[in-house]
């Protein structure tokens, strides 16, 4: 059954000050070690308590599991939405893209997490709320602002997603025959494409140039 919003610790109240040797704070972040150092998978509860010093269970006083731990960890990583105030609107939608986009460039393994099926935390929301503001403030519909949102955030996703290690190297493509049946991929695993088609700009803001065009 799904944890309703009462019971989801990402909404619960802020931790109290620092003064007990375990909390929910300390919990989080040494999780978040974890995941930038060697990936999500390796965050485990029973890892977490060896790395705190702690039994397993006094974990669950504070984290209700697993589950709890990787909302809260993701929650940790995006941190605050850039300021958006007084900025053009198309200005103000590059500042968001590539603030998102130094995010997952810093947590890769947040990728998979926000494109998965996990209700939103204050977080994340909270990146939702910056642009959807920011583009109603400037005179365009909430309908339209909700597009601009799909297609700046999908965006982002998919370059951080073609960015990490989502997909295979080019010797892992000579090593299992294919590379002459993906040539144009190889090239680009290979380094040939890193800047737009103008030779000028990076390829990931000549690709969100392409897309806020688009978009407004």
């Amino acid at each position: 059954m799904p944890v309703t919003t009462s019971e989801d610790p990402r909404w619960a109240a802020p931790s109290r000050p620092p003064g007990r040797v375990l909390d929910r704070d300390g919990i989080v972040a040494t999780a978040l070690g974890i995941a930038d150092a060697e990936g999500l998978d390796a965050v485990s509860m029973p890892r977490l308590a060896r790395e705190l010093g702690s039994a397993p269970m006094s974990l669950y006083r504070h984290v209700p599991g697993k589950d709890a731990l990787v909302d809260l960890v993701l929650e940790s990583a995006l941190g605050e939405p850039p300021d958006l105030s007084g900025c053009p609107v198309r200005l103000g939608l590059e500042i968001w893209a590539t603030a998102l986009r130094d995010v997952l460039d810093e947590h890769p393994w947040a990728v998979r997490l926000m494109a998965g099926p996990r209700q939103a935390g204050p977080a994340e929301c909270g990146w939702a709320e910056a642009l959807l503001a920011h583009v109603v403030g400037a005179g365009h519909p909430l309908g339209t602002a909700v597009e601009v949102l799909h297609l700046v955030h999908g965006y982002v996703r998919g370059a951080a997603a073609l960015s990490g290690d989502r997909l295979p190297t080019v010797a892992d493509l000579e090593r299992s025959g294919r590379a002459a049946e993906l040539p144009v991929l190889a090239r680009l695993l290979g380094g040939a494409v890193v800047r737009g088609p103008g030779g000028g700009e990076p390829l990931f803001e000549s690709g969100l140039r392409r897309v806020l065009d688009a978009a407004l």
